[in-house]
């Protein structure tokens, strides 16, 4: 059987392609989640179609996302406990069908490495989804860089999303089988989106989008307090909408940024995938730190600002997307005439996921 172990939304978005196409073939998985994004991940499982979770190993920090780095010790030993005590049941159910015991983790979070111990400790031979990305920074991003690092050197088959995350994982001379699927999953995932209608009213005519949540910028007022007002600047000539992560919101309150949003620079829910995908369809242009936005403007040709000092997505680079490097020149720059940035969508191509479909029936992880 194959396990997956997931515990954020957006190693569900990029998992949730896998994990749909498995159910079409009538495959059983076993869905362990460790609550890191506990309460935003139900509403994203029935968006895709997919049901609850089998089992949560963690219920995130007392039942809620996990938002600040205290509460990261506490969540950790849950998992563990959790596992310990249902050790010998897991690795039970995971060979239940008589297919080769396999799990996939996903991406750079802390959950990726806990997912590859726990594939392990079961015995299963350990799948690693958008594997061999790297910035070239071992504290930057952090701990994301760190993860994938010892994530490389804990798992059986890496599936790197084209041929730079692979020749990475070549030159690092990681042991197990590399699988090149060609591009991210992600591609799969926003195509799923097509067609779905906008679920927030958005301004007259043009407007650009805003999606900020990472913790090196948040939390960093020096860093996000000059941002917001070159952004506040730039929504006198078109309206801006500000997407309110839960961190973010946290971080806004906290820093006393509130004065910077009005009516024209305004602050919106943060949505969930598909109702944002409609909506970033519907913008002019993406300002974000997210390095999965970046991805899902890359294929959509739409352009894009990346706020941060290097990123390991190479994807739309030089094309619809521009890294900052923090330089806010070149933000301003980029908002001065976003649609320079505006590429044709990509074409049709060899779908990833079908890689990875192909990879675990040849591993006999899909039962003939």
């Amino acid at each position: 059987m194959i396990g997956v172990v997931l515990g954020t939304t957006g190693e569900l978005i990029k998992l949730a392609p896998v994990l749909l196409r498995l159910r079409e073939q009538g495959q059983r998985t076993l869905l362990m989640s460790t609550g890191q994004q506990v309460e935003q991940l139900p509403d994203f499982l029935r968006d895709f179609g997919l049901p609850p979770v089998d089992l949560d190993l963690a219920r995130g920090f007392r039942g809620g996302d996990l938002e600040r780095k205290r509460e990261v010790p506490v969540w950790v030993a849950t998992v563990a406990a959790t596992v310990a005590r249902r050790r010998r049941e897991l690795a039970v159910r995971l060979r239940s069908d008589g297919g080769r015991p396999v799990v996939l983790v996903h991406g750079d979070t802390m959950t990726t490495v806990l997912g590859a111990l726990i594939g392990r400790l079961l015995g299963a031979t350990v799948g690693h989804v958008e594997a061999g990305m790297r910035s070239g920074r071992l504290n930057d991003p952090f701990p994301e860089e760190l993860n994938r690092r010892v994530a490389a050197r804990l798992v059986d088959v890496h599936f790197a999303p084209g041929a730079g995350p692979a020749d990475n994982l070549r030159r690092e001379r990681v042991g197990g089988r590399i699988v090149d699927t060609g591009q991210n999953t992600i591609r799969d995932a926003v195509d799923l989106a097509a067609g779905v209608p906008r679920e927030v009213a958005v301004p007259e005519g043009e407007f650009g989008l805003v999606s900020l949540h990472r913790f090196e910028l948040i939390e960093r007022p020096s860093l996000m307090g000059p941002l917001l007002e070159l952004l506040r600047e730039r929504s006198r000539t078109a309206p801006l909408l500000f997407v309110d992560h839960p961190v973010t919101a946290a971080a806004i309150s906290a820093h006393g940024f509130e004065r910077h949003f009005d009516g024209r620079f305004r602050r919106i829910p943060r949505l969930r995938y598909f109702p944002f995908i409609a909506l970033l369809r519907a913008s002019r242009f993406l300002v974000t730190d997210s390095g999965g936005s970046q991805e899902e403007c890359a294929f959509l040709g739409h352009p894009c600002l990346v706020h941060r000092a290097v990123t390991e997505h190479a994807t739309g680079l030089g094309r619809s997307v521009v890294l900052s490097g923090m330089d806010l020149d070149i933000v301003r720059a980029f908002l001065a005439d976003p649609d320079r940035y505006r590429v044709p969508a990509d074409g049709p191509s060899a779908r990833p996921t079908e890689v990875i479909l192909t990879e675990l029936e040849r591993m006999g992880a899909i039962p003939g």
